[in-house]
């Protein structure tokens, strides 16, 4: 009988993964496989030796953003070569999003049981790991400072409430840029490195990333009015922005550091990430992730 871990974390989202876990361990049992549930916490330390002591076929991610990136973080650094699955209970799950894997679970679920997978490609920021996105800059620390009550009672709204508040805020950043060797100095309001199109819930954002091409994607926000600012905004949120877009600079490589002039922290996958400067690197084809058939295929460990 085959058997995953399933970690989920309790208060994602609406708090409501707790009343879906039964009918997901149902779900599994009728494919004649086991789920092993594991409960995340805040400061956990124990989920790499829970892992490794269970000897799972993969692991399951539930939840946000935040959780996927903390079961990424967990098999890196503990080097546990097993694939993950993503089933999105948070109140933003971009990489989920980006591979359309939570569109019908009873599919993906038979493609997790039938080991469908596909490589993907970690970025790591100061030997943190990211699976999604590194940023920094304005809005960034909007996520980290939504109220947690209002974050369960609006979801996504709670986070664009916020930002509709900070926009008269904006501040600039100078920021010295090298990716691969070549370098760059811009003012900027913002940047992101992106392994997927999705991010902040938006489609799109990054045209040509492929989260298997060895490569992150930066695009950095640069310095314009707040005019021209918000036109910019509403491009990125339709999904419209195009990558010559005269106020982004877009650059794919395998490499950045990034060096700002003022104090600066950053958000990797929507949780705190370290401060700048930044030195992120692309960890090529480090994981496997379930995916659905028409994605993926049988494959072992690239």
């Amino acid at each position: 009988m085959k058997r995953y871990v399933l970690v989920y974390n309790p208060v994602s989202g609406h708090a409501t993964f707790r009343q879906r876990l039964d009918g997901i361990i149902e779900a599994f049992q009728r494919r004649r496989t086991m789920l092993i549930p594991y409960r995340t916490s805040l400061g956990d330390t124990e989920m790499g030796n829970f892992i490794r002591e269970a000897a799972p076929e993969g692991v399951l991610a539930a939840g946000g953003d935040g959780t996927l990136h903390e079961v990424v973080n967990v098999l890196m650094r503990e080097k546990l070569s097993l694939p993950i699955g993503i089933i999105g209970s948070g109140t933003s799950n971009d990489f989920a999003t980006y591979l359309g894997v939570n569109q019908d679970l009873e599919a993906y679920f038979d493609c997790i049981v039938d080991d469908i997978s596909r490589p993907a490609d970690v970025g790591c920021a100061n030997g943190e790991y990211f699976i999604n996105v590194a940023s920094a800059g304005a809005l960034t620390s909007v996520a980290h400072e939504v109220n947690v009550r209002l974050k369960h009672a609006m979801g996504k709204m709670a986070y664009y409430l916020r930002g509709i508040g900070e926009i008269p805020k904006l501040h600039k950043l100078h920021l010295h840029i090298k990716a691969d060797g070549e370098e760059y100095e811009t003012g900027a309001y913002l940047f992101v490195i992106v392994n997927s199109s999705v991010a902040g819930s938006m489609q799109n954002v990054a045209a040509r990333a492929e989260i298997d091409d060895g490569k992150l994607d930066l695009l950095v926000v640069k310095d314009t009015g707040i005019t021209e600012f918000m036109a910019l905004a509403k491009d990125v949120v339709s999904g419209t922005i195009k990558p010559d877009e005269k106020n982004i600079l877009y650059i794919q490589a395998k490499s950045f550091t990034v060096e700002s002039d003022a104090p600066t922290e950053s958000d990797l996958d929507g949780e705190r990430g370290p401060a700048l400067p930044l030195s992120v690197e692309t960890v090529r084809r480090a994981l496997r992730i379930y995916t659905m058939a028409e994605q993926g295929r049988n494959t072992a460990r690239p």
